[in-house]
């Protein structure tokens, strides 16, 4: 158990060949979610994997896929916002497993002193607190140092005296006058719930509410879930949300992508200009790039998944494949066209003799990536994306590159031969 109402549950399960039916994972946790929710209605039930559970707590401070994260200074507030927000969020399509963090429920014997009788007799809010601090919290009035040694010393109230909320109310208390007065003639003695924990981030405290989002990307749920509570709730300054989770750590993977690939493409193209000595080959050759692309995006959509970290990856990867293929067949054209054959002659011969090299490149890559497009047990969230971009890329990319490159080449190289015999 973590949080007052929080509680994990491991369970182990039997290898899939021993189950009685062929279900998958996915569609046993819909099962035992379905049953627990009938045992125990007022609970949120959710499903994962203890070391997954564990890294985006690590990531991001929450043990949920995606999270919104509320900030600002009082609690109360907190509450309030984080509730409404919840509200609102259930109203958004492809929402699961919604629930708001509960930190209330430790709880508290409340003790608020009442100036005015003080006033009345002589005392202030220090003298009650002294008696407090050290007759029930047992907090050190000093310390005794013997050698290397430090005892702390505490004087205590005796235990009949704390035992009870009556007793506490009943401790004796000494008026500037001499008389002795209970406490509770003083100070206004309750019992209520307090805040088992308190979340703090950026210097600032912050409510959590979890969910996991099924049946759609989750970049459109952020956008949609955004627009909605912008739309019905009025923010009050110096509160605001922020969105958390696994997502937190996927945006900012993104982000790093979004600057890394385009610059691997450059220095690519200065690699291949530089090979080549030639612009207009370099340019070629990167232009399996959308070609690569197209069947990525293709092959996602097909599988009714969506642009993730895994499937970035998976499209770095097939560039490089196809971006390979692409000078294999562009250094072979180059070569039959310096022994004297002409642009028709060099591209028909060229794209013939390596086709067979060029299909094996990319059917071994597709091959060995089978396997994990297939997946369906733990990891296929994170291996299924990036072999689905790859074969998909692949098959596009190769196709392309022995059809149309070719034609693009011959239509240069001619274009090129036109520009060099006019006048």
């Amino acid at each position: 158990t973590a949080d007052v109402n929080y509680m994990e549950i491991y369970t182990d399960l039997k290898p899939h060949d021993e189950w009685a039916d062929n279900r998958s994972i996915e569609e046993l946790a819909i099962a035992m979610r379905e049953k627990l929710e009938k045992v125990v209605p007022t609970s949120v039930i959710s499903f994962t994997q203890p070391i997954q559970m564990r890294v985006e707590e690590l990531i991001s401070g929450v043990r949920a896929t995606l999270a919104v994260k509320l900030y600002g200074e009082d609690l109360g507030e907190l509450d309030r916002l984080s509730q409404k927000i919840k509200n609102i969020i259930s109203q958004v399509p492809g929402v699961a497993d919604l629930s708001l963090e509960a930190n209330l429920g430790k709880p508290q014997i409340r003790i608020q002193v009442n100036r005015e009788a003080l006033a009345r007799y002589g005392m202030n809010s220090d003298e009650i607190l002294t008696v407090i601090r050290y007759g029930i919290g047992n907090e050190p009035v000093s310390s005794l140092i013997r050698g290397v040694k430090r005892f702390d010393i505490t004087v205590s109230l005796s235990d009949g005296a704390k035992k009870s909320v009556d007793s506490i109310a009943n401790i004796p208390l000494r008026t500037a006058n001499g008389a002795i007065v209970p406490l509770k003639q003083v100070a206004d003695i309750t019992v209520a719930e307090g805040y088992s924990f308190i979340r703090r981030e950026q210097l600032q405290r912050y409510a959590v509410i979890q969910m996991d989002v099924r049946g759609r990307d989750v970049d459109g749920f952020v956008t949609d879930a955004n627009a909605l509570i912008k739309e019905q709730l009025n923010m009050p300054p110096g509160y605001w949300i922020e969105w958390g989770g696994a997502f937190e750590n996927q945006q900012r993977a993104l982000k790093r992508l979004a600057i890394i690939v385009p610059l691997t493409i450059f220095f690519i193209f200065v690699l291949l200009y530089t090979a080549f000595n030639s612009v207009k080959y370099a340019t070629l050759i990167i232009a399996n790039v959308p070609f690569a692309t197209i069947g990525g995006l293709v092959s996602l959509f097909i599988s009714g998944q969506y642009l993730s970290v895994p499937s970035a990856i998976g499209f770095i990867a097939v560039f490089g494949v196809a971006m390979l293929n692409g000078i294999v067949l562009i250094s072979f054209l180059n070569e039959l066209r310096e022994k004297g054959m002409s642009v028709g002659q060099a591209v028909r011969r060229g794209a013939e003799l390596r086709l067979r090299p060029v299909m094996m490149t990319a059917s071994v890559a597709i091959l060995g990536l089978i396997p994990m497009l297939l997946s369906s047990g733990v990891g296929a969230e994170t291996q299924r994306p990036l072999a689905t971009v790859v074969v998909g890329g692949l098959i596009t990319s190769t196709l392309l590159t022995l059809i149309l490159l070719p034609v693009i080449y011959e239509w240069m190289e001619k274009r090129s031969d036109r520009q060099t015999k006019s006048p």
